[in-house]
């Protein structure tokens, strides 16, 4: 399954330590620095996404090109489609799970490392899948869907 952006915008929250503006051309366009690996990428802002970039601060610690509206607190890459090439390849799940209502319960990132945000859940992974013994990640992701799906959870990856 294709990675799906759930618009928490936790991806770019810390990003202003990796990625700065390093010059301003105008006309909506900049050059972005990538302070780990000294890569340089030019941005422009979205056309749809200019009043939203300029209207609204970006916050402290955060990638200078994220905004989050409200109230529905959705955040959104003000330079989507001119976004660096790390920024391209990012995908913050390698399991998405989902509670009956089709709120996020919890992730699974890399290697199996888990995030919950639901305390059902979270006992659900100590009793059942935190110790499972799989070392072929393709069948412990098909274990755990089962076991999640059993549970009333819907996994997507």
């Amino acid at each position: 399954m294709v990675f799906i952006c759930q618009q928490c915008g936790e991806c770019c929250s810390i990003m202003g330590e990796v990625l700065s503006i390093l010059e301003d051309y105008g006309e909506y366009r900049f050059l972005l620095l990538n302070r780990y690996t000294g890569e340089k990428s030019q941005v422009s802002i979205d056309p749809d996404k200019r009043s939203l970039y300029f209207d609204s601060e970006s916050l402290p610690e955060a990638c200078p090109f994220l905004r989050i509206t409200h109230p529905d607190e959705k955040a959104y890459c003000t330079v989507h489609g001119t976004r660096p090439e790390m920024c391209r390849e990012f995908g913050c799940w390698r399991l998405l799970i989902l509670d009956a209502s089709g709120n996020r319960a919890g992730r699974v990132m890399q290697q199996r490392h888990f995030c919950p945000d639901d305390p059902a859940l979270a006992r659900i992974w100590e009793e059942e899948i935190r110790n499972r013994d799989e070392t072929d990640d393709q069948q412990w992701d098909r274990s755990v869907i089962r076991i999640l799906n059993r549970e009333g959870y819907t996994v997507l990856r």
